[in-house]
């Protein structure tokens, strides 16, 4: 998308004045580019010309530094609304709330709610969603498990968004029990887990090195109607390979590709890898020719197959795999 041109200049010239309308219609959109500099350079000509800079602007220009991560920027213009007696509302601050958190920085995240709370200005749930992400980011369930505590006590709602965060925390921190119980507590606050909320609950089990549990929490998403994502199915398989379990790491990566998932290039090669190992060389030519047909294979696949079907007795096959692997196209690049 080409950046929209500050034609504010060629006006004056002609003798023209832009309007507020027209400067604002300006900050949005290069707010969506994140061009964080070019709307500090409006709200300098507007200052200079004498010309009012809203409110709206700043937040504008403060939600413009949390999209890119300029969590510095987002505090110094905070500041100057405050310096400068700009009125300030929940969104200036929870957009630098916001910031911090997605340079994850927890400790200023925390702090600008509490400064906040000075100003007598009432968080709401952007507010608390973000300063808990931050929690997540940082893998402090404790903290997570406090702010999600004072959003209730205050009157506010948490969403399954609000939920995520926390299991995410608890993820972060390893701690797959944690993760599960805050997963049941989104049914018992008369929510609906999505698919983050159990994909990341799946995360927790792989971390903590159990992929039976997190085969658990698979089959349980796809009775409740969520729908797995790439990402469920793959660490799934890719950790039932890696045990050496080839029936399950085979029936679920067929799973994957009986309703379309996403799944990552590597799964083939995977469950491809542990057939093969497991002297399964007939199941590891299905999986070659599943990988082939999406232009993954690669000669590593070709060679691991052939030299199954050689431990198996039948150089015939194994011929017969490297022929195909000669007038097979290169693997696409990843």
């Amino acid at each position: 998308m080409p950046a929209p041109r500050l034609a504010t200049a060629t006006g004056l010239k002609a003798g023209l004045h832009a309007t507020l309308a027209c400067y604002g219609t300006l900050i949005n959109a290069f707010a969506k580019l994140c061009e964080v500099t070019r709307i500090e350079r409006i709200l300098e000509q507007m200052r200079q010309a004498g010309l009012e800079t809203s409110s709206v602007m700043y937040n504008t220009l403060i939600s413009a530094c949390a999209r890119c991560a300029n969590s510095g920027r987002a505090e110094h213009w905070l500041r100057f609304m405050i310096d400068n007696q700009v009125p300030t509302d929940v969104v200036s601050y929870s957009a630098v709330i916001h910031a911090c958190a997605k340079s994850n920085d927890l400790h200023r995240a925390e702090s600008w709610l509490e400064q906040m709370r000075k100003a007598g200005v009432q968080a709401n749930s952007v507010t608390y969603n973000s300063v808990i992400n931050a929690c997540a980011r940082a893998g402090d369930p404790d903290k997570a498990e406090v702010w999600l505590s004072d959003m209730e006590a205050s009157g506010v709602n948490p969403s399954v968004l609000t939920y995520n965060s926390v299991i995410n925390a608890c993820a972060k921190a390893g701690n797959s029990d944690r993760a599960e119980s805050w997963l049941a507590k989104i049914n018992k606050g008369g929510l609906v887990p999505d698919t983050v909320s159990y994909s990341t609950v799946i995360h927790a089990c792989l971390r903590s090195y159990q992929p039976y549990r997190a085969v658990g929490w698979l089959e349980e998403m796809c009775i409740s109607g969520a729908t797995p994502n790439g990402f469920c199915f793959g660490a799934v398989v890719q950790a039932l390979a890696r045990v050496g379990d080839v029936s399950n790491a085979s029936r679920w990566l067929d799973e994957a590709v009986k309703v379309q998932a996403d799944v990552s290039t590597a799964c083939f090669g995977c469950v491809l890898g542990a057939c093969a190992r497991a002297g399964d060389a007939a199941a590891a030519e299905r999986w070659l020719i599943e990988a082939a047909k999406r232009g993954v294979a690669s000669a590593a696949n070709y060679a691991s197959v052939a030299q199954a079907w050689m431990k198996a007795g039948d150089p015939g096959r194994a011929d017969a795999v490297r022929r195909k692997q000669g007038q097979a196209a290169p693997p696409r690049a990843l």
